[in-house]
């Protein structure tokens, strides 16, 4: 019994497996971030940050999937400072992304996968700085705004499961990330390297259409071969 039960296992695994190979991936993920910092007498800061991830990629195999990815971001970002006088500073970001994505997926079994994606993008956003500054008769208002563009590359590891036949639910919390970027009024470039582990949390759905055509190509009906044997041996016949 139980080795039947390893035998079907195994079974169910490898073919999870192959009805991946050979199909169009379709995925979209969203993801929020917040983090609230208390400075006690001098003021607190509190950030939130969301985004969404749509794509689509061509699985070559069972582990390799290439193809492209988007997105939108934004992001906000409010200091309060307590003093004489005290003072309010929001700092909001919007971003496009676009760029290629290749995917290295691990299948464990039949329900789960892990995989690894890395996202070569061109981003292009804007920030906005509004301070406003608490003072007796009258509050003083400043705005400022810039534009900027560059290049950013992130290798992110998630878990897939399977909820149906090529229908996953992914989860990821953070990874790795390079960003390098260019700002229009301020000519200044800024380049980071972020580790985001633990940090922000993502959740999204991806498909796998296509999935089954290899099998489809190989269906026969009962009996076909026969028929095939029976009509070559009357061909013969008649010669």
């Amino acid at each position: 019994m139980k080795k039947l039960f390893l035998a079907l296992l195994a079974v169910a695994s490898i073919g999870t497996a192959n009805a991946q190979k050979n199909s169009v991936l379709v995925f979209g993920n969203a993801g929020y971030s917040f983090a609230n910092n208390d400075m006690s007498t001098a003021g607190k800061t509190r950030t939130n940050t969301w985004n969404v991830t749509p794509g689509v990629g061509f699985q070559f195999n069972n582990h390799l999937t290439v193809g492209i990815q988007g997105g939108y971001m934004e992001n906000k970002n409010v200091s309060d400072v307590t003093g004489a006088p005290s003072t309010q500073t929001t700092d909001r970001n919007r971003e496009w992304q676009l760029g290629a994505f290749f995917r290295y997926t691990k299948q464990l079994g039949s329900i789960f996968a892990l995989y690894s994606q890395l996202d070569l993008s061109y981003v292009d956003g804007k920030t906005e700085n509004d301070r406003v500054q608490y003072v007796t008769p009258g509050n003083i208002y400043a705005h400022s705004s810039d534009n900027y563009n560059g290049f950013q590359a992130s290798i992110v590891p998630a878990i897939a499961v399977m909820v149906h036949k090529g229908l996953a639910m992914n989860f990821s919390m953070g990874g790795l990330g390079f960003r390098t970027i260019s700002y229009d009024k301020a000519p200044t470039t800024v380049t980071n390297f972020g580790v985001t582990f633990g940090q922000t949390f993502n959740i999204g759905l991806s498909k796998n259409f296509g999935c089954h055509m290899h099998k489809s190509r190989m269906h026969h009906e009962p009996g076909m071969e026969h028929r095939k044997m029976k009509k070559h041996e009357d061909d013969e016949d008649d010669e």
